[in-house]
C-alpha cells in the first residue's frame, strides 16, 4: 500500500516529541512493507531531505511563508475555526499535495496532527485518510491557564481551546479512524462524541533501551522536552522557581541541565552555575544516560510523556507529578518511580536519589524494565497498519 504522511513540520531533525512519533510509525509502517510519500511543510532550504529518504520513499517539502501562516491564523481564529489550522493552510501546499496525488496515487492519507486535515477535507479523502491527533489539545489548552504568569502561548491557548474542541469534534464525526496516545485523552473526547469509535490509542514507545550504567554523576539533574511548548516551559520554571532552590540548600553542587530544543529568551536567561541549558542535542541518550535523576514536574499535558520513557528506557530513575503518571498505567511510585505533586516532597526526593545510591539504582532497574517489557515503538505501534 502506498500511504501519504501529511506534516506541518520537517521531521528531521528529531528534536521534539512529536516529529519522534511521526517517524517512529513511518519506520513501522515501512517495516510492514508499505511504500511512504512525505508531503512537508518546512521553514528552511537546507532540510536535511537525505535523512528523510531514509524512511520516506518520496518526499516533497515546500517552504513555509510565515508571514502568510500568521495572516490564515488570524482570518481562520476569526472565522471560529483554529488558529493553529489557518497557521498551517496555504495554498502553494494544496497545490503540490494535489499534484503528488495526481502523480503518486497514494493508497491512504496519514494527516500528522490535527493541523493537517483541512486539506484531505478540502480534497475530499475523509474516508481513506487517518488522523494522527496524538493528544486531545482542547485538555492541554485548558489546564493552560493554569500556568504561572502570562505569554504569547498562554494567550493563544486561551482563544484557541473552544475552537480546537469545536474542530475535534467534527475531525471525529468525519474521519474513520483517529489515533491518540493515551486512553485517558480517548475517554476525555468520547464523553462529548456521540460517534467515539472512531477513536483509537496507540501509545508512545521508546528505542533507548540500554542498560543502566553503573556510573553516573551524582549531582546531575536533568529534564528533556521541547522547550517551544507552554507546558515545558512551565515545567521548567516551576522545577527552578519551587523545587531547585530547595534541593541546591541540601546539595549544593547539584546542576540542572535543561535539555530540549528551541529554547526561547526566558529559558536561556536561567542559565548558571547550577542551570545547563543545552539547546537542541545530537544524541540524546549520551546526553542523560549519566544523570542522577530526571525530574518531570508537569502540571499541563495530555496524552503521554515521551521524557519519562525516554528517561527510564536510559536507566535513569524518574520523578514525574500524578498528572502524567496516569498515562502509563505500569508506573508503581517508590518501585519504577516516584511520583509527587508537592514541591516539598518533589524536593525531598531529588535529594534522596541523590545521596541514597542504593534507592536511585534500585528505581532506575525497575524502572528501565518496565520499558523493556513493553514499551518498544514496534510493541506500541503493533496493528497500526490495520486502522
Amino acid at each position: 500500500m502506498k500511504i501519504c504522511m501529511l506534516t506541518p513540520r520537517f521531521p528531521f531533525p528529531e528534536n521534539g516529541g512529536d516529529v519522534l512519533r511521526l517517524n517512529s510509525i513511518s519506520r513501522y509502517l515501512k517495516s510492514k512493507g508499505h511504500t511512504l510519500v512525505l508531503v512537508s511543510f518546512t521553514d528552511y532550504d537546507n532540510s536535511d531531505v537525505s535523512s528523510a529518504k531514509a524512511i520516506y520513499d518520496k518526499v516533497y517539502v515546500i517552504r513555509r511563508n510565515k508571514l502568510g501562516s500568521l495572516l490564515h491564523g488570524v482570518l481562520h481564529m476569526l472565522s471560529g475555526k483554529p488558529l493553529q489550522c489557518g497557521y498551517y493552510w496555504s495554498s502553494s501546499y494544496l497545490r503540490l499535495l494535489t499534484d503528488v496525488i495526481e502523480k503518486e496515487r497514494p493508497d491512504m492519507y496519514v494527516s500528522h496532527l490535527l493541523r493537517m486535515s483541512p486539506y484531505l477535507e478540502k480534497l475530499g479523502l475523509q474516508a481513506k485518510s487517518v488522523v494522527e491527533m496524538t493528544d486531545a489539545l482542547s485538555k492541554t489548552y485548558s489546564m493552560s491557564q493554569g500556568a504561572k504568569g502570562w505569554s504569547v502561548n498562554k494567550m493563544a491557548y486561551f482563544f484557541e481551546r473552544s475552537l480546537i474542541a469545536k474542530y475535534e469534534d467534527k475531525v471525529i464525526a468525519d474521519f474513520p479512524k483517529v489515533v491518540l496516545v493515551s486512553q485517558a485523552d480517548v475517554d476525555y473526547l468520547a464523553q462529548r462524541n456521540e460517534r467515539s469509535d472512531s477513536l483509537c490509542v496507540h501509545t508512545n514507545g521508546v528505542d533507548c533501551l540500554s542498560s543502566p550504567s553503573p556510573s553516573y554523576v551524582k549531582e546531575k539533574i536533568v529534564f528533556v522536552g521541547n522547550m517551544r511548548t507552554l507546558q515545558n516551559q512551565d515545567a521548567v520554571f516551576r522545577f527552578v522557581n519551587e523545587i531547585f532552590p530547595k534541593v541546591l540548600k541540601v546539595c549544593p553542587e547539584a546542576k540542572f541541565h535543561i535539555v530540549g530544543a528551541q529554547p526561547p529568551a526566558n529559558v536561556q536567561a536561567l542559565a548558571s552555575d547550577n542551570i545547563i541549558v543545552t539547546g537542541y542535542v545530537e544524541d540524546l541518550e549520551s546526553e542523560i544516560s549519566d544523570a542522577c535523576l530526571a525530574v518531570a514536574p508537569v502540571h499541563i499535558a495530555a496524552g503521554i510523556q515521551n521524557k519519562v520513557l525516554v528517561a527510564m528506557g536510559c536507566g535513569v530513575p524518574v520523578i514525574l507529578t500524578s498528572l502524567i503518571s496516569k498515562a502509563i498505567p505500569e508506573l508503581v511510585d517508590g518501585d519504577n518511580c516516584f511520583i509527587r505533586d508537592d514541591s516539598d516532597e518533589f524536593a525531598d526526593v531529588c535529594v534522596r536519589l541523590m545521596t541514597d545510591s542504593h534507592c536511585r539504582d534500585n528505581v532506575a532497574q525497575s524502572g528501565h524494565q518496565t520499558v523493556l517489557r513493553g514499551y518498544s515503538w514496534n510493541d506500541k505501534l503493533e496493528g497500526y497498519e490495520k486502522i
